[in-house]
């Protein structure tokens, strides 16, 4: 009977997951198309922009990709419970990925963007670092709890790369320039962060403790 309840306690949690990883695939994808068709086709505008800078995204793309790639099975339960050695190989190469991406990407942005967009980047990125090194301290001191917590917001900040570019592929968006696009992005981290925690805090905030305490009986 118990057993029973857990898994009805943990399927609308275990569907939630399914259904936002395959959501965060299909933009992913979007992406891929919309974004980064420059590396195979040279006629793209974003060929000519990216071109003084080609060598080093190859190694902030690759790393950031790592990260994406890898984040959805370090935060499966059940991955987890069957694979622990495998979990632990790829927690360092997530923790790897982000360790290179993130600086990778302030040094692309202090020679090769707007000062608006320069700070966006260094929010985002010295953020994703922080959440990332904060985990892998909680693992290493036993905090598991703790590590879990902190893994969800390092891939949720790891999302923002392909979210952020879904919201300013909006026409309306795209049209604007830095004067909307930039704003739009620092939105898209906001909510990120908000939604996170929302999350992370969700039984405790719909929990009814009063309910759930039982009164001392006098002797």
């Amino acid at each position: 009977m118990a057993a029973s309840s857990a898994f009805a306690a943990h399927t609308p949690q275990r569907r939630f997951k399914y259904f936002l990883f395959s959501a965060l695939g299909l933009m992913f994808l979007f992406v891929l198309w919309h974004n980064e068709r420059f590396i195979v086709d040279h006629s793209h505008p974003d060929w000519t922009y990216y071109f003084p800078v080609r060598w080093l995204l190859i190694p902030h793309g690759l790393a950031g990709l790592t990260a994406l790639l890898i984040g959805p099975f370090q935060l499966s339960s059940r991955f987890r419970q069957r694979h622990l050695r495998v979990h632990r190989i790829m927690g360092r190469f997530y923790l790897g990925g982000v360790a290179v991406a993130a600086p990778m990407g302030m040094y692309i942005a202090s020679i090769h963007s707007s000062v608006a967009l320069r700070f966006f980047v260094f929010a985002l990125a010295g953020s994703w670092l922080l959440a990332a090194g904060t985990a892998f301290a909680c693992v290493r001191n036993g905090n598991i709890q703790l590590h879990r917590q902190w893994m969800v917001r390092s891939y949720a900040l790891t999302s923002i790369f392909v979210t952020g570019r879904v919201v300013l592929a909006i026409p309306a968006i795209e049209r604007a320039g830095e004067a909307i696009s930039v704003p739009a992005l620092w939105s898209v981290l906001v909510v990120t962060l908000v939604l996170t925690e929302l999350g992370l805090a969700w039984r405790g905030i719909f929990t009814n403790i009063r309910g759930a305490v039982t009164p001392a009986r006098e002797p």
